[in-house]
């Protein structure tokens, strides 16, 4: 009805439900309007029979209006018992779907993925219904054990001194080479050098820095050592790599089935389009809330770090720089200096789950990489509490996850609306670093060729410069010795230009190793080589840049594990100064030392990598 509103008809209702009953006229209700559009012209209808029809119109619409507000009355009323007659229902349905699944089709890897994920979704529940309590039960209690210092310190050394000799028992009874001692003496090298660059160097938490590199060989006894974890980490990567991968059909529908020709603009940039919905979610369900209190409580409790930064480390096992803070947005105002430059330095030691995809399809190993982006996570902690140790009260505990203040949303649709617009502005600031950055190392690397040209010697670019400079540290990680140069020409060009194009190049000469191994497998033919190029002989083919050892190949998937190169600082200063424009002099302060800091952890990756490998295994 235009002009009359249904508040007024209700009223009119409740004070009087029939007017014809009362005695009154429909002139004595409040003063209504209509459109013209609603009623034939007065030329064809007489004034009594358009009295008449209003009057019913009006007398309909109050029934109505008064039925519709009993019945939602007595919805609001039997709520509660609604709500767990549904939930009843629903999960009856479910479970009889579950026991149909698993006779039609049970030990394969759907079922597998039913069973897990069913497992996970009540997990989630209850960690959200019994989160805020479960944290209440249990601070106490701890708090309790920390105020007796005999007690907590004697626990503490106790783990130091169990860790410290399983991990001396392991090394020494495993059989290892003597190169494997060098990546020993490699990660004690990079562990030093972050001391020494510290910024408060009397203010370190060695028992962050312990606990986080522990952490990380545990990880990799797991993942590289054991079947089950390696099969594990796998699995888990495939499954999210699957879920990203729906964006592709967004971006073919958008931008053409040619989109893949633009891969970063159309379709690494729509994956944070996707990410920035799922987000809002999870938030609007309280799921992260959750996740950042129980999980964030735990690595705090092992690693002596904030829950935040915790949190933020564990995310990037499967995301990147540019998506993993968008998870914990609403804590990054609130986070310290060290907190901050710890969230900057997980994001440059990882790889993104966006991308793992494109990096595989380079050549890179895809267990490795996982191992990599796993590994990475507590070094990244361990060497952030190292280089920029705390000097302040952390703002954030775990409880005040249920309480930090996050978007409210009416439903899911604008949840997921609300994600896909706020992430505009981070693609547009992401977009426009990555093109400037990109362009002033192109031009610093033809400044340097224009200058060596200058005095005749040609080919003076980062590139060359790199494999001389980073020989050392290659040494340290325990390459072999046949592919120093090699290894460290494609260190620089990952570092000081591209992640992606320095993973290319690595990818390439894993390629050429297979290629060479079938040559031989099927032909038992003879190769040679000419330079730097292995040159096939009864194919007369040539493979450029030749190969690589496969221990140089898999020391490198962990060097290279991270996008910590020079462009990614205008990815990381585009996604931060977005989010936290308010922190913006804080980001530019610490961003350059926690790329560093990045960097050094997936050096340490490779220490341990070198530590553990072992040909018969790989």
């Amino acid at each position: 009805m235009a002009g009359y509103q249904l508040d007024e008809v209700i009223d009119l209702v409740k004070r009087d439900p029939s007017p014809h009953e009362a005695g009154t006229s429909v002139q004595d209700c409040p003063k209504a309007t209509f459109d013209s559009e609603e009623w034939e012209d007065e030329a064809t209808t007489s004034p009594d029979e358009d009295h008449e029809n209003k009057e019913h119109y009006l007398h309909c619409g109050a029934v109505v209006a008064r039925a519709r507000a009993t019945v939602w009355t007595n919805i609001v009323r039997q709520k509660t018992f609604i709500c767990i007659a549904g939930s009843l229902v629903f999960l009856a349905a479910y479970a009889v779907y579950l026991i149909f699944c698993m006779r039609f089709s049970f030990g394969d890897e759907g079922s597998l993925r039913l069973i897990l994920g069913t497992v996970f979704l009540l997990f989630v529940y209850a960690k959200v219904k019994l989160g805020a309590q479960a944290l209440n039960v249990l601070l106490p209690k701890l708090k309790r054990i920390k105020k007796l210092p005999l007690i907590s310190r004697i626990i503490r050394w106790m783990l130091y001194v169990a860790l410290v000799v399983f991990i001396a028992v392991y090394l020494t009874t495993s059989n290892l080479a003597a190169d494997n001692f060098v990546s020993l003496a490699g990660l004690v090298f990079f562990i030093l050098l972050g001391y020494l660059i510290s910024k408060h160097p009397a203010r370190v938490n060695w028992h962050s820095v312990f606990w986080g590199i522990g952490t990380q060989f545990l990880f990799a006894l797991l993942i590289l050592r054991t079947n089950l974890g390696y099969e594990t980490f796998r699995w888990l990567g495939e499954r999210i790599e699957e879920f990203l991968e729906h964006t592709d059909k967004g971006s073919e529908f958008v931008f053409g089935k040619s989109y893949r020709d633009h891969m970063f603009a159309f379709r690494i940039m729509p994956l944070i389009m996707m990410f920035c919905s799922t987000i809002n979610v999870l938030y609007y369900y309280g799921i992260l809330q959750a996740f950042v209190a129980n999980f964030g409580w735990f690595l705090a409790f092992c690693l002596g770090t904030s829950p935040v930064e915790s949190v933020n480390t564990a995310l990037n096992i499967v995301f990147g720089p540019a998506e993993s803070p968008i998870a914990i947005k609403p804590f990054l105002p609130l986070l310290t200096p060290s907190e901050l430059h710890a969230v900057m330095a997980a994001g440059f030691a990882s790889i993104a789950g966006s991308v793992f995809g494109m990096l595989t399809s380079f050549g890179a190993p895809a267990n490795h990489l996982l191992a990599a982006s796993v590994m990475s996570a507590p070094a990244a902690l361990a060497m952030s509490k190292l280089i920029v140790p705390e000097r302040q009260r952390t703002k954030i505990q775990p409880r005040d996850a249920y309480n930090i203040p996050v978007p409210k949303f009416n439903n899911i649709l604008e949840a997921v609306s609300e994600g896909a617009r706020e992430s505009i502005p981070i693609l547009a600031s992401v977009i426009a670093n990555q093109i400037i950055y990109i362009a002033i190392v192109e031009f610093v690397d033809s400044t340097l060729i224009w200058f060596g040209n200058r005095v005749g010697v040609s080919g003076v670019s980062f590139a060359f410069l790199c494999s001389y400079g980073l020989y050392p540290l290659v040494y340290l990680m325990g390459f072999s010795r046949s592919d120093f140069l090699k290894i460290g020409e494609l260190l620089g060009i990952k570092t000081f230009a591209n992640s992606f194009y320095g993973y290319h190049l690595f990818g390439k000469l894993i390629k050429n190793r297979v290629v060479l191994e079938h040559y031989v497998a099927t032909t038992n033919g003879t190769w040679h080589w000419d330079g730097t190029d292995v040159i096939l002989d009864w194919t007369n083919k040539t493979l450029p840049g030749g190969i690589l050892t496969k221990r140089s190949e898999v020391i490198g998937t962990y060097a290279f594990c991270g996008q910590n190169h020079l462009a990614a600082l205008g990815v990381a200063i585009g996604v931060y100064s977005t989010l936290i424009p308010e922190r913006k002099r804080t980001i530019t302060k610490y961003i350059i030392r926690a790329n560093i800091t990045g960097q050094l952890a997936c050096y340490m990756t490779a220490c341990i990598a070198g530590m553990l490998y072992d040909e018969s295994l790989f």
